[in-house]
């Protein structure tokens, strides 16, 4: 006897709805250990072949009035090691510290840190802003660490600054991490960054390649997202500065940290060179010694 066809694609519809919801039941949720794996094994390509001479993937956009940027990252360190930089606020404002716009960073009242940033130059006039972040640890087993840092606002009436970092262990030795930076922009914003690309940022570019010079030399990314890109590289730097610098006097550290992390920028001088390693120091110990005066 036949099998009526109604039956038939009845049985179909079945076994397509247990198919679907097979897939989302294996779908890793967003923002998990599962789902950052995933993110490595789907981005090797990039990975294994990046400009960067590490296995590093960047990525930015600009979407309406945000801009975003992320690193992901295959870095030469224990889990428990790069964890470690982002497990108190202390830890985490001795990386941001190392960044040459940071002038200070202190733990703040609950759980977040006070950040001094502004121009390169500490005394300079210009955009200095204190931005208070909360920090919020959303996952922290030996599998995964997941950290966010939110501030209301910043310079220019830029709003809504997110920090995202999350890593994951891959090996005894290494660990797979992603670096987030995000923020809302302003037309004051926008318009001052025209006036800085026009005058002492006019040669400034991004990684982004988005096309080729009449020579054939790769066209970089300019504007906001290769500023934003230049931001989330140096504060990646600074995690692989921290983290490669673990022995020695808490001084000893420091100094040594900050040397790394000029070095590892000088790697990429056509975006990240502002000024000469003396200079850098000089000018960060400026910011120690008013950071100790509470200033």
């Amino acid at each position: 006897m036949s099998t009526p066809l109604w039956w038939l694609a009845r049985a179909a519809l079945a076994l397509l709805l247990g198919a679907a919801l097979s897939a989302q039941a294996l779908e890793a949720p967003a923002g998990s250990a599962a789902a950052l794996h995933a993110r490595r094994l789907e981005l090797q390509p990039s990975l294994r072949s990046s400009a960067f001479g590490e296995p590093l993937h960047l990525s930015s956009k600009e979407v309406a009035d945000r801009i975003e940027g992320d690193v992901y990252a295959e870095m030469a360190h224990p889990f428990e090691t790069v964890g470690a930089a982002f497990r108190s606020a202390q830890a985490v404002c001795e990386v941001m510290f190392l960044h040459l716009n940071v002038h200070a960073c202190r733990p703040a009242e609950g759980s977040g840190l006070l950040v001094v940033a502004g121009p390169k130059r500490s005394g300079a006039s210009g955009m200095t802003a204190q931005m208070r972040y909360t920090m919020r640890t959303e996952v922290d087993d030996p599998s995964h660490l997941r950290v966010v840092l939110s501030a209301p606002s910043g310079p220019l009436s830029t709003s809504d600054y997110r920090i995202v970092f999350e890593a994951v262990p891959i090996d005894a030795g290494r660990s797979f991490v992603h670096f987030g930076y995000s923020n809302n922009t302003t037309a004051a914003a926008r318009l001052a960054m025209r006036i800085y690309l026009a005058t002492a940022g006019r040669e400034k570019i991004g990684f982004t390649v988005v096309g080729k010079e009449a020579d054939g030399s790769p066209r970089y990314l300019r504007g906001e997202r290769a500023s934003l890109e230049r931001n989330v590289m140096r504060y990646y730097f600074a995690l692989l500065a921290h983290c490669s610098v673990r022995s020695g006097s808490p001084e000893e550290r420091m100094q040594a940290r900050l040397r790394t992390w000029f070095a590892l920028t000088e790697r990429h001088a056509a975006q990240l060179h502002e000024y000469e390693l003396a200079d850098y120091l000089q000018e960060k110990q400026r910011d120690l010694v008013r950071q100790a005066a509470g200033k």
